[in-house]
Formats: C-alpha cells, structure tokens, sequence
C-alpha cells in the first residue's frame, strides 16, 4: 500500500517491514498528525496499483502508546472471532454449564411463590462477554507488549489497514524496537510509525522502510 502527503512521491508501506515517516518540521508533523487520524485529507491511501482508497478501509489510527486502551480496540471483534473458533467439544463444555447455571439460577427461584422464569437460548457472544474476556492489565502497563499486542491481534482478526503509531521512540529502547522489527518481520501486517525528529536517523531503522523530511522539507529516502 502506499501513503502520499503531498507534494511528495507515495510512501510504501509493506508488510512484515515497519514504515518510519519522521520529520522535524512542527507544521509537517502536524498535518501527518491531522491526516493520520482522519481528521482530513492531508495524506491519501492507495493499494499497489496507486489505486485510491478511503481512510476507513485503509489505515487503523492508533497514535500514541500511553493513550492506548486495547480493549476498546480489539475486544469486542476477539469475542466475536473467538466463539466463531471454539472447537466443538468447548462449545459444548460452554453449553452444558450455561444450561447448570441456568437450572440452578431457576431452582433458586422456587423459594419465591411467583410465577418466575428466565432465558433458556444461549447467547455465546454475550455469555463470553458477560465473563469479561480481555487483555491482561500486565500487558496494558508495557508499552512494548501494547504495540506487540497490537501488531499480533490485528494478525488474529486479519487486519489488512494500515497500523498507525507516533513516537515510539519515546516508548521503546532501541533493543525493544529491534525485537519489534523481528516480529514484524514474521508476521503479515502493516505498521506506520509518524516520529518528530530533530535529525535524521537511519542508522536506527536500517532494518526499516525509513523517510524524513527535515525544516527546510527537503525529503530524504533510506527505502
């Protein structure tokens, strides 16, 4: 896929290699920021063949790592991906004790002389809500196991957009972000990073797709 900020050539953005656009341009920034996130029209997506397309069907804005809350992002698509996946002999394990919570949900109304009754059909998605299925709070306290979770359940849902963060730097060590290139590198998806940058790094990203246009919005390629 391609991002273009104009009037700049298309920045590709591939799978399994992450995709650095850094600037130290305030007003640069800004816009990439604007774009990114959908608040305009400043950056357009195209397929492989330059072939527009909408932002909603391109890009996944995340931004910034301490804003992240993965369980609003992920957990109601993981809840409907995993009952679709249960094996069944777990399903079936899930039927059987919904049905024994049920019957001694109901048994249990027999010490009331009403004419009392509850709902037999089974409802997987929200009994599998109802248990609260979500990331643990170790993960969303490290900002590496955030982006790695990020990166790893878009793989599960089979996320083809675009992954979109800011400033990882900020977050991660550079032995932290070499690990992440390696995952990456073994999985198919597509990771964005927009960083504010005084200079130009390179040698921190030779493992990357890696862009930056400076002040003066002179761009420089390290492809």
């Amino acid at each position: 896929m391609n991002i273009t900020y104009y009037p700049y050539e298309p920045f590709k953005v591939n799978n399994s290699k992450i995709t650095i656009l850094s600037t130290s341009s305030p007003s640069v920034y800004t816009k990439l920021i604007a774009g990114a996130s959908g608040q305009n029209d400043t950056l357009h997506l195209s397929d492989d063949h330059y072939r527009l397309l909408e932002y909603i069907k391109g890009m996944i804005w995340i931004g910034e790592i301490s804003a992240v809350d993965l369980n609003h992002l992920f957990q109601n698509k993981l809840i409907k991906k995993f009952t679709a996946d249960l094996m069944d002999e777990q399903r079936q394990k899930v039927v059987n004790l919904n049905n024994e919570l049920r019957a001694t949900i109901l048994e249990a109304t027999f010490m009331y002389e009403l004419a009392l009754d509850i709902d037999h059909e089974l409802d997987l998605q929200k009994l599998i809500k109802f248990c609260n299925l979500k990331f643990s709070n170790d993960v969303q306290d490290d900002p590496y196991g955030i982006i790695e979770s990020i990166v790893q359940t878009a793989v599960e849902l089979q996320e083809t957009r675009i992954i979109t963060l800011i400033n990882v730097s900020h977050y991660l060590s550079i032995n932290q972000f070499n690990e992440l290139v390696r995952l990456v590198a073994t999985l198919d998806v597509k990771l964005f990073i927009i960083e504010f940058s005084e200079l130009a790094t390179p040698d921190r990203y030779q493992e990357c797709c890696y862009y930056h246009i400076d002040n003066d919005y002179v761009e420089w390629r390290y492809e």
